[in-house]
């Protein structure tokens, strides 16, 4: 550069995930081996984090026609509220989740009530990637497994 003369300086953030708080120097070398300062950035990106504590979830084996419940937790790690919501068409033949759909605080827990409802006997009912859509977010993903036997 002459003396005098100005450069823009364009900075563009645009993070494709949830970042905690930074802040970096932008430096400029003016002379060989003599770097400056020339502007600090500071920045943090918001965003949802959701999981599963487990993500199999077995009830072994369970009489037809009766019924057996596993609490799964549902948390959120991330900096906002999120809506999430079950495809229950694959699944609603043999299980049930409570809630199917709702929100979840940022930096809390959920306890979601999964229930084996057998109504047939199959010694190997075996769900494997059931989706659970986050609004915003990465899809999750369950395998849910149990065997249905008759008391005879």
């Amino acid at each position: 550069m002459k003396p005098k003369e100005i450069l823009p300086v364009e900075v563009r953030f645009n993070p494709k995930s949830r970042m905690q708080n930074f802040d970096l120097e932008l430096m400029v070398e003016v002379e060989p081996n003599e770097p400056r300062k020339l502007l600090a950035i500071h920045g943090v990106s918001h965003g949802i984090e959701l999981k599963l504590m487990d993500e199999v979830l077995s009830f072994g084996s369970v009489v037809k026609g009766s019924r057996l419940s596993k609490l799964l937790q549902l948390s959120n790690f991330g900096d906002v509220k999120a809506h999430f919501k079950w495809d229950s068409s694959k699944y609603s033949e043999h299980f049930t989740i409570q809630p199917e759909s709702g929100y979840i605080n940022p930096n809390s827990n959920l306890d979601l009530e999964v229930t084996f409802h057998p109504t047939k006997a199959d010694l190997d009912v075996h769900l494997k990637k059931i989706p659970c859509t986050i609004k915003g977010g990465d899809k999750l993903e369950l395998t849910l497994m149990g065997k249905s036997v008759n008391l005879d």
